[in-house]
Order: C-alpha cells, then structure tokens, then sequence
C-alpha cells in the first residue's frame, strides 16, 4: 500500500456522515502541525476551530530546533526563520547595573540546520503553517464548534455546531482534541486536568520601547518584586515584553484573570524592574494572564486523543510549551494515518501516550523547579536581594563562557534530546551496536552529498515513511534481503545507503563525522520513523531484524 498523498478533495468531503479518519478540533500550532502531517500521507480529515479567525495575540514567541526539523518537513522552517530573530545574545540587568551577556549561539549542535532558538510571534508560526496548508487545498474551518461527541464501537459520531448556528452530525475514526488549555475534547472525553495555577500574574504585550535598549538581544531586568524581560520581534512591534506583578487579581470561572490590562500598569512594572530607564508605548496588545501547572492522566480515551495545552501547560520557562505541542502532533500524526491506511496494527496508537505523557511530565516538573527558584530570587527580601545583586552575576559570568554548559542548556531547550527508549515500539537488534544513538533517540543530522547535489541527511528523510538507513560500504547489502524489505514495506519504507565512499545512488558521508557518530564500524542499520526517530538498529548486514519488526508493526491490511 502506498502511502502517497491522494487526491485532496477526498479529505474534506463531508457530505457522507462516514468521510472522516480523523476530526482535528483546535487550529493552533499543535492542531495545523497535525493537519500538516495527515495532509501528507493522504488522510481524509478536517480541521475545525470555534474562533472566528486566528489569533492575533499570542503568548508563545520561541520555535526550538527540534521544531523547525518538523517544519522543515512541510517545506516552511526557512519561511517561518525569515520572519523571527535568531538573536544569539541576551543581557541580563542586575540591580546595581551589573549586566550580564549571556550567549545563546556557540554551541556544539552540528547535528542539526538549525542551531539555534528562533524568536518570531506565535502568530506568524500559524500564518505559516495556515499558508500551507492553504496551498495544498486544506481549509481550516474557522468558527466551528464541537459540542457533543458520541463513542460507538467504530466511531466517534461528533456534532458541530457552526457561526450561524446551524448543527451537523458528521462521524470520524478518530478525534485528536488540539484546542487548548480549555478543551472541549478532555471534558467530553472526561479526563481531568490536574495541578494548579501559580500566584503571580503577568503582562504580555507587543510594544515599542524608548531609551536604551541594543537591538537584536533580549534584555532582562530581575529587580524588586517583579521582573520584565524584553524579547526582540521585528513585527508588527518591535519588543515582547513579559512582565511579572507582585499583585494578583481574582480569575474568573474558567481561570482567566478577569480584569483588563492598561499600558500604564505595565509601565508601572516597567519602570521598578529599569529604575525608569525605559518607556513602552504604543502596544499592538496588551493581556493579562496566570500561569498554570498541569497535566492529564491519560493523553488518550478509546478513539478520543489529547495534544499541546489540552494535555499539558506548564511555565515559560525554557520556551518549549508550545514545541512540546507541536511534538505531541508529530508523534501522533504518522501513527494515525498509519493506522487508518491499514499499514500498521492497531496498537501502534498505545504507544502515543506511551511515549509523549512522560515527556509532558518530565517537562512539568523540571520547569516548575526552575520557575519556583527565579521568582522567589527576585521577589525574595533584603537576603535574597543582596545574594541577586552581588554573588549571581559573577557565578552567571563564569557559567555562561563555558560553551560545554551552553551547549547542554541548548540541547534541553531545543528538545533534541528528547528520547523514548522505553516505548513498547522500539527494538534493539542483535548484534548489538556500541555507541551511537540508542532505538527511541532521534536520528542525528548532518551534510551529506547525493547524487543531486549537497543536502541536510534530515532534507533526505523528509518523505512520509519509514527509513531504513544501511550504513557502510554498499557491497555489503545483500540484494535479495533489500527487496523482501521493500516488499514487506509497499511503498511506505524507503531504503537508502550511507557511505564515506561515493557510490551511485548512496548517501556519501565525505567527513566520515555521522558514520561516527552513529558507531558504524564496518557495517549497521537504522530503521528510521517518520517522526525522525530509530525504530530499531542493529550491526552488521543482516536484515533479518528489520524484517522480523516490519513483520510485527506493519502486517499490512488482512
């Protein structure tokens, strides 16, 4: 079975209560990355969201590494970088005016294009992917609301209610729920949100700045009872800036801090956190917002599954809530579409939350930890102040010109390293490789030189499927077993050749720096996910292995 896209007017035709694999609720980044991915391989889907339009204000402002690898994907990470900063320095402003340069780039990631954080508006990230989709003939049905959700033993018979309000009952295999920290599908599928909200509050918005702020950098101002950090944006104002209150206001019914935020409270905070040094003015938005720590206990009910903040919110720190939901849909797309196209067992979706429940839990608690300790120095007394003003920014200065410890707070933050080694889906064969990533890592990257020209290795794996990546020289792969493993895969296993010698049709390796780091002595082979992450891998050239696993999770259909 092939797993080329098939004609798109499929995806959305509707009419018949029966036209749907999967219903997307939810229209962020987490619902497009979904649609993105499902689009590829084919899936007749929808996408719906209950706004009118999409946001214009947004809270997230930073796409990690990891991201831009999935963008890359769908061909839009180098528009999405065009648009956003890959601001390399940051300036930490103590109360004494000590400052700080904290440098974000100089780090040791040559296993990726993009080594680097990249500051653009969580609006532009959705104009991007929505652009895409656009092109590719997807509409994203804005204004549409699921109200209701009925699970029989081979559907979920959904009902939409739309702007004008008129009802529609359609029925889908599945209901992936993207739509946020409020989420229709978690009530309905009646999984709790556990956790709590922390007792700060912030201001958010998008402004311009007067005075004394060098471009192309962030800027942060730890001082007093709050703080306002200054992230560099280009568009449509040239400045985010967050800023953190000592006061509270009372949230309403549904968590929300109920009243208004005006320019000249966050001036207020502005001017205690920068003794008056800058002013904002003309705001493009301004919110006002609490921050929450939580999770779901399961990522999945029957055919109903739960992605991004419908799953899991966290703090701000390290920037990777939304990344983290753009890796929920990731993880979750190919398994989907997979499943449906009658590739792939069933069981194949057990391993969604298998593996992504104890990434969101892992991330919880580590910036919990950390949100905890920033706020308490900065609210904390005379101790506390004193320790902030004198004692952290000479251990800060050493600490950041160690480009080993930059680098491993790079290799956290971009979620490179994020790894499911425990999952029920990977294996490790035998003979066993020494070194090397393990089956659950991610698959490095590196340039590599083909047939038609230099490429990224990742540029080479972006087709939907499966890969099996043969390492070592190319008379050591038996053709007969190259074609019972292209047999058993039916159009949805690629198989390709990783050399340090040139070779006709053969990836060439000419530094020999990804044969190393993937432990190749001789000979070995990576089965590679489409979600960029080893399936199984063993050494030498026997591919018995892979066929067994191919055998196992991808029967086919009957």
């Amino acid at each position: 079975m092939s797993l080329l896209p098939k004609q798109h007017g499929a995806q959305h035709a509707a009419a018949s209560p029966l036209a749907l694999d999967v219903l997307i609720v939810g229209a962020g980044p987490t619902g497009l990355t979904l649609a993105a991915q499902l689009r590829a391989y084919g899936v007749r889907f929808r996408i719906i969201d209950r706004l009118i339009d999409r946001a214009r204000e947004s809270r997230a402002l930073a796409v990690q590494a990891r991201s831009l690898e999935i963008f890359q994907t769908f061909g839009v990470a180098d528009t999405l970088v065009s648009r956003g900063s890959t601001t390399a320095r940051a300036m930490i402003h103590f109360d004494d005016r000590a400052v700080v340069e904290v440098p974000l780039g100089d780090v040791d990631a040559a296993d990726t294009r993009f080594p680097f954080i990249l500051f653009v508006s969580q609006a532009e990230t959705e104009a991007v992917l929505g652009d895409h989709l656009h092109a590719h003939g997807v509409t994203i049905e804005r204004g549409v609301e699921l109200t209701g959700a009925n699970i029989t033993p081979n559907e979920v018979v959904c009902v939409l209610r739309h702007g004008d309000g008129r009802e529609e009952q359609v029925s889908a295999r599945f209901v992936a729920g993207c739509d946020g920290a409020h989420s229709t599908v978690r009530k309905l599928a009646g999984i709790p949100f556990e956790g709590g909200a922390y007792p700060q509050e912030f201001l958010l918005a998008d402004v311009e700045v007067h005075g004394d702020l060098a471009p192309n950098m962030i800027h942060a101002f730890p001082r007093g009872p709050g703080f306002a950090i200054f992230f560099p944006l280009g568009r449509p104002r040239p400045w985010r800036v967050i800023a953190m209150s000592g006061i509270a206001h009372e949230d309403d019914e549904n968590g929300r801090v109920a009243s208004p935020a005006s320019l000249e409270e966050l001036q207020a905070i502005v001017d205690a956190a920068t003794g008056g040094a800058l002013k904002a003015r003309d705001p493009a938005w301004i919110t006002r917002f609490r921050l929450h720590h939580r999770q779901t206990g399961r990522y999945r009910v029957g055919p109903m599954f739960l992605a991004g903040d419908a799953a899991h919110i966290h703090s701000p720190v390290g920037a990777q809530g939304m990344n983290t939901g753009i890796q929920d849909a990731w993880n979750l797309g190919w398994k989907l579409a997979l499943v449906v196209q009658g590739v792939a067992r069933a069981e194949l979706l057990e391993s969604y939350e298998a593996e992504r429940w104890p990434i969101g839990r892992f991330l919880l608690r580590v910036t919990d930890r950390v949100f905890t300790v920033v706020t308490r120095s900065v609210s904390g007394g005379r101790a506390i102040a004193w320790v902030r003003r004198a004692v952290v920014p000479r251990i800060l200065s050493r600490v950041v010109h160690s480009r080993r410890l930059r680098t491993v707070g790079f290799r956290f933050v971009s979620e490179l390293d994020l790894r499911y080694r425990s999952s029920p889906i990977v294996r490790e064969g035998e003979p066993r490789l020494r070194g090397g990533p393990r089956p659950g890592d991610r698959f490095p990257d590196g340039p590599v030189r083909s047939d038609t020209g230099a490429a990224y290795l990742s540029q080479m794996l972006a087709a939907p499927s499966m890969h099996l990546m043969l390492c070592g020289p190319t008379e050591r792969w038996d053709a007969a077993a190259r074609a019972r493993v292209e047999a058993l895969g039916r159009g949805f296993v690629r198989i390709h050749c990783l050399t340090s010698q040139t070779a006709p049709g053969a990836l060439v390796d000419e530094t020999g720096e990804i044969l190393k780091r993937l432990a190749v002595g001789g000979a070995a082979q990576y089965l590679i996910r489409p979600d960029g992450y080893i399936a199984y891998r063993c050494a030498g050239s026997d591919l018995s292995g892979v066929i067994d696993y191919l055998q196992e999770w991808f029967p086919g259909p009957g």
